[in-house]
């Protein structure tokens, strides 16, 4: 089996755990009686917590994959989680998939297809210079901080969600980014290589940040604005990334480009159209 095809089998794994966990952290007590949770009110759900191990299993299934592969395939093939989430979601609810569903799941599918197959991302250098490094992390820090900022002066439960999705999100992006690094790392030189460099204490930072961040935004009250935001940025982001920082790109150019850009664009309203249907289903 190439490097490759190890890659997009484990970013598919990552996508079915990362949906599984998700639809066990929307089933609580709480929310299915249509009542607020507090910030830390899900600690005391037992869905919440399978939900998380599952979520951890996923990015395991997520850290290998960006071992063998580039974090935009990678991250492109995860976005396929709220394709799963459908069946998932249904089955854990006990209700059918809508016609609807179905067709921004298909379209979603496709356009995956596309950008992974017809653009063939490759691969760049998963080991940047430092300073691009502290560059790319100061950037995305101050993003999350002026978010913060935003989010606190919205009166309105939906802005400050869509805010702090959109924060949780880029956050999640960067833990990505540095995932990428530590699993080089660790397909080069084992546990001591992993220790002995910065990705991983930054990854621990960043995995933290994220999910106070994706926790803050679903407490904010409006979860079918924070879900969306959420899970759009995360591969936007993730994509610029690895493009800015690690140089990765597609294997092609010209006129084609354009077909990929008019696909990502599609691929991200397919993510909010379903996004918004797993959080109605969820609510």
């Amino acid at each position: 089996m190439s490097e490759t095809w190890a890659a997009v089998l484990l970013a598919l794994a990552s996508a079915f755990s990362q949906a599984f966990g998700t639809v066990m952290r929307h089933r609580s007590p709480r929310r299915a009686k249509g009542r607020h949770e507090g910030p830390f009110g899900v600690l005391s759900s037992r869905y919440w917590w399978t939900g998380m191990v599952i979520s951890l299993i996923g990015f395991a299934f997520q850290g290998f994959g960006l071992a063998f592969g580039s974090l935009i395939l990678v991250q492109t093939i995860t976005v396929l989680s709220l394709t799963f989430a459908l069946p998932l979601g249904a089955w854990v609810t006990g209700r059918r998939v809508t016609k609807t569903e179905l067709f921004w799941g298909h379209v979603l599918a496709g356009c995956v297809i596309v950008l992974v197959i017809y653009g063939r991302p490759t691969g760049g250098n998963a080991h940047p210079p430092g300073w691009q490094w502290a560059l790319a992390c100061t950037g995305g820090l101050l993003v999350v901080v002026v978010l913060l900022r935003l989010s606190q002066n919205r009166s309105s439960n939906g802005d400050r969600a869509l805010l702090l999705g959109v924060a949780g999100g880029t956050a999640f992006a960067y833990v990505a980014l540095l995932t990428k690094g530590v699993a080089e790392r660790w397909h080069d030189g084992g546990l001591f290589t992993v220790a002995t460099t910065g990705e991983v204490y930054g990854l621990g930072v960043a995995a933290v940040a994220a999910l106070t961040l994706q926790q803050m935004s679903f407490s904010a009250g409006a979860v079918h604005q924070a879900v969306p935001a959420s899970t759009v940025t995360t591969p936007v982001v993730s994509l610029g990334l690895g493009v800015v920082v690690l140089g990765e790109w597609f294997a092609v150019d010209g006129a084609e480009l354009l077909i990929l850009g008019v696909t990502l664009a599609v691929m991200v309203l397919a993510t909010v159209r379903l996004a918004h249907k797993e959080v109605d289903a969820a609510s």
